[in-house]
């Protein structure tokens, strides 16, 4: 099997508009359920917010729950294009760091949302899907980034896998209570440094 890199398609105007009303419906859906108790905050709201009605949101989103895994999906994709196009003198887990810490300052409602999904019963019960689902796209990534199918060379699942870890630990560490109160950012930076120091510890040995 040949592992082909997705073309880019062009974009139909109805289809433009369609994912303008989407980004538009998304963007204040998710400032009322940060802003608010998640479970406080309904569809009608929502709706009025946006200046669509009930039926128009459920053209969009299946439920609040929809909305919230629909923005981290998209944040996910853009963060595996990134390690797609950064400089190609990267190796391929400092690729996926540089991309995560340029992703964690660019989208600053990022940790809001994390903390949202963590505190949030119905959200938390999905978590682990969108895990996976990050997890198989940063391996995609480094497969087109390394010209390897994922399928065929086990290599892009293991560098992942390397590449996520001081990801895990960062957010082990600000959900377990004792750091909760620090920027998200800085304990990924953390994390990070301590991958590399321990890295080149083992290199050295």
């Amino acid at each position: 099997m040949v592992y082909a890199v997705p073309m880019t398609v062009p974009v139909g105007i109805s289809e433009r508009k369609r994912r303008a009303v989407r980004a538009e419906l998304s963007e204040v859906a998710l400032q009322l359920l940060t802003d608010r108790d998640f479970e406080s905050v309904t569809i009608d709201e929502i709706a009025a917010a946006a200046g669509v009605s009930r039926r128009t949101f459920f053209r969009y989103f299946a439920s609040k729950e929809d909305v919230v895994f629909a923005f981290l999906d998209q944040g996910a994709r853009r963060l595996c294009e990134e390690v797609v196009t950064r400089p190609p003198e990267e190796s391929p887990v400092m690729a996926v760091h540089h991309a995560l810490r340029q992703h964690m300052v660019t989208y600053q409602s990022a940790t809001a949302l994390a903390r949202l999904v963590r505190e949030t019963p119905s959200l938390r019960a999905r978590e682990h899907v969108n895990r996976e689902q990050l997890r198989l796209g940063i391996v995609e990534a480094l497969g087109r980034r390394l010209g390897l199918d994922p399928q065929q060379d086990t290599r892009p699942h293991v560098l992942a896998s390397i590449a996520l870890a001081p990801l895990d630990a960062a957010f082990v560490t600000w959900f377990s209570g004792a750091r909760s109160g620090e920027d998200l950012g800085d304990l990924l930076d953390e994390a990070l440094s301590t991958f590399n120091r321990e890295l080149e510890l083992i290199c050295s040995d």
